[in-house]
């Protein structure tokens, strides 16, 4: 049976540019939505192939094969082309051939979407400047800062006039479920959610993260209030005494409150702070390692080497 609440029962076409490291995860998240719809239509309201640039296989994220229909080359003019990245470096992806694709397919008027790392690739292209758009939130300082002429915002779903964004795993439901709404309607959104045992709708410029009480299992006020001025002074970090006193607690009832909550002294929990900035850093720009020693609040390169290497077992030199 038909559902009475289809706007339209034309198909439309979905392009899915596969970059290698592509979240498998990320890509079933959009691509079960689309396959429901069509089920619980009886229609092909949705068709889709997958491209790459070479086409053939990729691997993805996971270290899945997966097995793309065409090659950008081979690849028709697109309705609608969703870029599909991983956070993995996405400048070794940001190919000139797949860079000149994307710009020639909005030249065409295509509708543009991204998913997790996808809008760097679009921002690289050169097709963002002036819009709003969404990367995973890893990869957000890094990426605004390689391009600032793009808003980049840490929310789960970004629609700007033709291009539309989402940082990655379970959020490319949200944007396939989105779009389902604006073209059929809420009704059969709801129908198809059903179907994915999805029973809660997000708000669109919702966090791309738990609040800081769930990430930290507690509520105590001074505990999240210490941690949100660390995360906000990594370059310049602030003394536990300066900490203690922005909050209104002294230093030693700052030093019970970490050890009983995270099991760390403030400093240990701070340093670590550091270093997991300092690794995403690393992994995914191309300062060099006194440049993100400096980033990272690390007066002394020896010292950042030495907590580094005590923390994951290597030296920063090592990430690359």
């Amino acid at each position: 049976m038909i559902p009475h609440n289809l706007k339209s029962t034309n198909t439309q076409k979905i392009h899915f540019l596969l970059t290698p490291h592509t979240s498998l995860f990320g890509l079933s998240s959009m691509l079960g939505a689309l396959r429901h719809a069509n089920d619980i239509s009886a229609l092909p309201l949705y068709e889709w192939a997958l491209i790459s640039e070479f086409g053939g296989l990729i691997t993805s994220s996971d270290g899945i094969d997966i097995m793309t229909d065409m090659s950008i080359q081979d690849s028709p003019t697109c309705e609608t082309l969703i870029i599909c990245a991983g956070c993995t470096d996405p400048q070794t992806v940001s190919t000139p051939s797949v860079l000149s694709f994307i710009r020639q397919q909005s030249y065409f008027g295509a509708m543009i979407g991204c998913q997790d790392m996808g809008a760097y690739i679009a921002a690289a292209a050169g097709i963002l400047d002036g819009y709003r758009a969404a990367v995973h939130w890893e990869n957000h300082e890094s990426t605004q800062a390689l391009f600032p002429n793009v808003n980049f915002v840490q929310e789960l779903l970004v629609i700007d006039r033709t291009f539309f964004s989402c940082p990655g795993g379970l959020s490319g439901l949200d944007m396939m479920l989105y779009f389902i709404t604006t073209q059929h309607d809420k009704q059969f959104a709801t129908q198809v959610a059903d179907e994915l045992i999805y029973t809660h709708q997000r708000d669109h410029k919702g966090p791309q993260r738990r609040s800081l009480q769930i990430r930290l299992d507690s509520r105590n006020k001074n505990l999240t209030e210490a941690v949100q001025l660390m995360e906000l002074n990594i370059e310049e970090p602030l003394l536990i005494s300066e900490l203690a006193d922005h909050i209104g607690i002294s230093s030693r009832e700052l030093e019970r409150l970490f050890k009983k909550n995270v099991h760390q002294s403030p400093k240990a929990f701070y340093r670590q702070l550091r270093l997991e900035k300092a690794r995403n850093l690393l992994q995914q720009t191309k300062q060099s390692v006194t440049e993100v020693s400096v980033a990272c609040g690390f007066v002394s390169l020896s010292h950042f080497t030495r907590s580094y290497q005590q923390l994951y077992g290597k030296k920063p030199s090592q990430e690359r």
